[in-house]
């Protein structure tokens, strides 16, 4: 497994807090990209998490934002919606996920990609 391939826990809490802000759609594109001015630490890794996830099919960009009935900039894919239930199912916390758990989140990789959705 090469190291690209091996995603370790920063990496999923990065992607985690990625998705979940897309699910509850948040965020502002800055946010997404990694580019707010503020001084925030994870603005770098969040902006990577952002373009895994776009590279993975988990999150896409919305072809109608930044219209007022599409505020959020990127939006969850129906994969990336079943893989964020799935997570929350596995190691959910009432309403949240128990972050204590985040090393048991499977990412997909080249190797093992997501199940095709059923038509």
């Amino acid at each position: 497994m090469s190291e690209i391939q091996i995603v370790g826990r920063r990496q999923k809490l990065r992607r985690m807090e990625v998705l979940r802000a897309a699910d509850k759609e948040e965020r502002t594109r800055e946010w997404f990209e990694g580019k707010i001015p503020e001084k925030d630490v994870n603005k770098e890794d969040r902006g990577q998490a952002t373009r895994d996830l776009l590279d993975l099919g988990l999150l896409e960009k919305d072809s109608l934002f930044p219209r007022p009935r599409h505020p959020n900039p990127y939006c969850l894919t129906a994969q990336g919606r079943a893989f964020l239930k799935d997570v929350v199912m596995k190691i959910g916390k009432g309403n949240g996920i128990d972050w204590k758990r985040v090393r048991e989140i499977e990412f997909p990789t080249p190797e093992r990609p997501l199940p095709a959705e059923d038509t």
